[in-house]
Protein backbone atom coordinates (compact mmCIF):
# COMPACT_ATOMS: atom_id res chain seq x y z
CA UNK A 1 0.00 0.00 0.00
CA UNK A 2 2.96 2.55 0.83
CA UNK A 3 4.35 1.76 -2.51
CA UNK A 4 1.54 2.28 -4.01
CA UNK A 5 1.05 5.62 -2.41
CA UNK A 6 4.69 6.76 -3.65
CA UNK A 7 4.13 5.78 -7.25
CA UNK A 8 0.39 8.06 -7.56
CA UNK A 9 2.45 10.62 -5.66
CA UNK A 10 5.14 10.95 -8.26
CA UNK A 11 2.14 10.44 -10.99
CA UNK A 12 0.49 13.00 -9.99
CA UNK A 13 4.06 15.50 -9.52
CA UNK A 14 4.52 14.46 -13.11
CA UNK A 15 0.53 15.72 -14.87
CA UNK A 16 0.71 19.04 -12.19
CA UNK A 17 4.34 19.98 -14.34
CA UNK A 18 6.01 20.46 -11.22
CA UNK A 19 8.73 17.48 -11.90
CA UNK A 20 10.11 20.05 -14.19
CA UNK A 21 11.77 21.33 -11.42
CA UNK A 22 14.11 18.59 -11.62
CA UNK A 23 15.56 19.71 -14.64
CA UNK A 24 16.96 23.21 -13.79
CA UNK A 25 20.13 21.44 -13.21
CA UNK A 26 20.65 20.27 -16.74
CA UNK A 27 22.14 21.78 -19.81
CA UNK A 28 19.78 23.83 -22.21
CA UNK A 29 20.40 21.24 -24.72
CA UNK A 30 19.30 17.95 -22.60
CA UNK A 31 15.93 20.65 -21.18
CA UNK A 32 15.35 21.20 -24.51
CA UNK A 33 15.92 17.55 -25.48
CA UNK A 34 13.65 16.12 -22.48
CA UNK A 35 10.72 19.20 -22.61
CA UNK A 36 10.22 21.18 -25.72
CA UNK A 37 10.68 18.10 -27.85
CA UNK A 38 8.01 16.29 -26.29
CA UNK A 39 4.57 16.47 -26.74
CA UNK A 40 2.17 17.33 -23.67
CA UNK A 41 -1.62 17.75 -22.87
CA UNK A 42 -0.64 19.56 -20.03
CA UNK A 43 -2.78 23.23 -20.61
CA UNK A 44 -4.34 25.29 -17.84
CA UNK A 45 -4.78 28.94 -19.97
CA UNK A 46 -7.45 29.02 -23.05
CA UNK A 47 -7.88 32.21 -25.43
CA UNK A 48 -10.25 31.63 -28.91
CA UNK A 49 -8.33 29.51 -30.85
CA UNK A 50 -5.30 28.40 -28.61
CA UNK A 51 -4.18 27.59 -25.47
CA UNK A 52 -1.20 26.92 -23.64
CA UNK A 53 0.62 25.70 -19.78
CA UNK A 54 1.77 28.26 -17.96
CA UNK A 55 4.32 27.07 -15.02
CA UNK A 56 3.17 27.87 -11.38
CA UNK A 57 5.90 30.50 -10.97
CA UNK A 58 4.76 32.64 -14.25
CA UNK A 59 1.93 35.14 -14.16
CA UNK A 60 -0.06 37.42 -16.35
CA UNK A 61 0.63 41.11 -16.16
CA UNK A 62 -1.20 41.90 -19.59
CA UNK A 63 -3.09 40.27 -22.44
CA UNK A 64 -3.88 41.47 -25.48
CA UNK A 65 -5.64 39.40 -28.67
CA UNK A 66 -2.65 37.05 -29.59
CA UNK A 67 0.17 39.10 -27.16
CA UNK A 68 0.98 38.75 -23.61
CA UNK A 69 3.35 39.65 -20.77
CA UNK A 70 4.01 37.90 -17.86
CA UNK A 71 6.32 38.19 -15.00
CA UNK A 72 7.99 35.41 -12.61
CA UNK A 73 8.84 35.13 -8.79
CA UNK A 74 12.39 36.21 -9.75
CA UNK A 75 11.10 39.99 -11.00
CA UNK A 76 12.16 38.15 -14.59
CA UNK A 77 9.82 39.28 -17.66
CA UNK A 78 8.31 37.26 -20.71
CA UNK A 79 7.03 38.46 -23.93
CA UNK A 80 4.66 35.88 -26.01
CA UNK A 81 3.19 36.16 -29.33
CA UNK A 82 0.89 33.51 -30.78
CA UNK A 83 1.03 33.96 -34.41
CA UNK A 84 -2.24 32.24 -35.40
CA UNK A 85 -1.78 33.94 -38.74
CA UNK A 86 1.03 32.31 -39.89
CA UNK A 87 -0.06 28.62 -38.54
CA UNK A 88 -3.10 29.09 -40.11
CA UNK A 89 -1.50 30.02 -43.89
CA UNK A 90 1.87 26.95 -42.69
CA UNK A 91 4.28 29.52 -43.06
CA UNK A 92 7.89 27.93 -43.48
CA UNK A 93 11.60 29.92 -42.93
CA UNK A 94 14.67 28.12 -41.78
CA UNK A 95 17.25 29.56 -39.13
CA UNK A 96 20.66 29.41 -39.45
CA UNK A 97 22.18 28.87 -36.14
CA UNK A 98 24.90 31.61 -34.99
CA UNK A 99 27.96 30.89 -33.61
CA UNK A 100 28.33 34.10 -31.65
CA UNK A 101 25.47 33.96 -29.65
CA UNK A 102 25.49 32.30 -26.36
CA UNK A 103 23.78 29.43 -27.49
CA UNK A 104 21.99 29.03 -30.45
CA UNK A 105 20.08 26.20 -31.96
CA UNK A 106 17.73 25.27 -35.07
CA UNK A 107 14.58 23.43 -33.50
CA UNK A 108 13.39 20.39 -36.16
CA UNK A 109 10.40 17.65 -34.52
CA UNK A 110 8.41 16.39 -37.28
CA UNK A 111 6.35 19.04 -38.75
CA UNK A 112 6.63 21.37 -35.55
CA UNK A 113 10.21 24.12 -36.19
CA UNK A 114 11.93 26.98 -34.84
CA UNK A 115 15.21 27.91 -33.34
CA UNK A 116 16.40 28.69 -29.36
CA UNK A 117 18.84 31.75 -29.10
CA UNK A 118 20.28 33.50 -26.08
CA UNK A 119 22.33 36.65 -26.47
CA UNK A 120 24.31 38.17 -24.06
CA UNK A 121 23.53 42.22 -22.78
CA UNK A 122 24.67 44.07 -20.08
CA UNK A 123 22.87 43.83 -17.44
CA UNK A 124 21.44 40.19 -18.20
CA UNK A 125 20.84 37.33 -21.36
CA UNK A 126 18.13 37.87 -23.79
CA UNK A 127 16.15 34.71 -24.60
CA UNK A 128 14.17 34.11 -28.11
CA UNK A 129 12.81 31.28 -28.39
CA UNK A 130 10.23 30.13 -31.26
CA UNK A 131 8.34 27.02 -31.73
CA UNK A 132 5.64 25.74 -33.89
CA UNK A 133 4.25 29.42 -34.47
CA UNK A 134 4.81 31.11 -30.76
CA UNK A 135 7.54 33.23 -29.82
CA UNK A 136 8.81 33.72 -26.23
CA UNK A 137 11.31 36.31 -25.28
CA UNK A 138 12.69 37.14 -21.91
CA UNK A 139 14.91 39.54 -20.46
CA UNK A 140 17.22 37.07 -17.66
CA UNK A 141 19.47 37.11 -15.17
CA UNK A 142 22.60 35.01 -15.73
CA UNK A 143 21.49 32.94 -12.04
CA UNK A 144 17.60 32.42 -13.48
CA UNK A 145 18.94 31.44 -17.08
CA UNK A 146 18.00 27.20 -16.46
CA UNK A 147 14.99 28.18 -14.76
CA UNK A 148 13.77 30.54 -17.48
CA UNK A 149 14.49 27.82 -20.31
CA UNK A 150 12.86 25.30 -18.43
CA UNK A 151 9.53 27.71 -18.51
CA UNK A 152 9.88 28.51 -21.82
CA UNK A 153 10.25 25.01 -23.19
CA UNK A 154 7.12 24.04 -21.09
CA UNK A 155 4.90 26.51 -22.58
CA UNK A 156 6.48 26.29 -26.13
CA UNK A 157 5.54 22.53 -25.75
CA UNK A 158 1.87 23.11 -24.65
CA UNK A 159 0.77 24.87 -27.42
CA UNK A 160 -2.36 23.74 -29.04
CA UNK A 161 -4.23 25.20 -31.89
CA UNK A 162 -7.97 25.04 -32.98
CA UNK A 163 -8.52 25.05 -36.43
CA UNK A 164 -12.26 25.53 -35.94
CA UNK A 165 -11.89 28.26 -34.22
CA UNK A 166 -8.91 29.94 -36.29
CA UNK A 167 -10.69 29.38 -39.61
CA UNK A 168 -13.66 31.20 -38.24
CA UNK A 169 -11.53 34.05 -36.96
CA UNK A 170 -8.97 34.42 -39.76
CA UNK A 171 -10.72 32.36 -42.75
CA UNK A 172 -13.41 34.59 -42.64
CA UNK A 173 -11.20 37.81 -41.81
CA UNK A 174 -8.72 36.85 -44.52
CA UNK A 175 -8.10 40.82 -45.50
CA UNK A 176 -7.56 41.99 -42.04
CA UNK A 177 -5.07 39.42 -41.45
CA UNK A 178 -3.14 39.92 -44.17
CA UNK A 179 -0.12 41.44 -42.95
CA UNK A 180 1.88 41.19 -39.43
CA UNK A 181 4.06 43.69 -38.13
CA UNK A 182 5.84 41.40 -35.81
CA UNK A 183 8.42 38.80 -37.44
CA UNK A 184 9.15 35.51 -35.28
CA UNK A 185 10.92 33.73 -37.59
CA UNK A 186 13.85 36.19 -37.41
CA UNK A 187 16.10 37.05 -33.79
CA UNK A 188 16.59 40.69 -32.94
CA UNK A 189 19.76 39.40 -31.24
CA UNK A 190 19.32 42.81 -28.82
CA UNK A 191 16.74 43.99 -26.12
CA UNK A 192 15.77 47.50 -27.40
CA UNK A 193 12.36 46.98 -28.47
CA UNK A 194 11.74 44.33 -25.44
CA UNK A 195 12.55 46.83 -22.85
CA UNK A 196 10.32 49.19 -23.92
CA UNK A 197 7.58 47.15 -23.48
CA UNK A 198 8.98 45.78 -20.16
CA UNK A 199 9.28 49.48 -18.95
CA UNK A 200 5.72 50.16 -20.67
CA UNK A 201 4.13 47.33 -18.70
CA UNK A 202 5.68 47.05 -15.41
CA UNK A 203 3.85 48.94 -13.79
CA UNK A 204 0.54 47.05 -14.23
CA UNK A 205 -0.71 45.38 -11.62
CA UNK A 206 -2.05 41.78 -12.25
CA UNK A 207 -5.47 42.76 -11.03
CA UNK A 208 -5.91 45.05 -13.92
CA UNK A 209 -5.80 42.28 -16.62
CA UNK A 210 -8.74 41.88 -18.73
CA UNK A 211 -10.66 39.15 -17.03
CA UNK A 212 -12.73 38.57 -20.06
CA UNK A 213 -10.20 37.81 -22.41
CA UNK A 214 -7.70 36.20 -19.72
CA UNK A 215 -8.86 32.55 -18.56
CA UNK A 216 -6.22 30.67 -16.23
CA UNK A 217 -7.86 27.37 -15.00
CA UNK A 218 -6.69 26.28 -11.51
CA UNK A 219 -4.46 23.37 -11.69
Amino acid sequence: MKKLFIILSIITLFLTGCSVVSLNNKTIDEVIDSVLMKNTKLKNTNFDGYSYYIPRELYFINKNDYNASLKDQNNNYYYIYVDAVSYYHKVKKSYKEDKNAYYSRKLSNKKKFGYFEINEEKNGYFIEAMYYYTKIEAFIKKENINDAVVDICTILSSIKYNDKVLDTIIGENILSYKEEDYNIFDTKKDTSNFLDYVKEYENIDEDTTDEDNLKIEEE
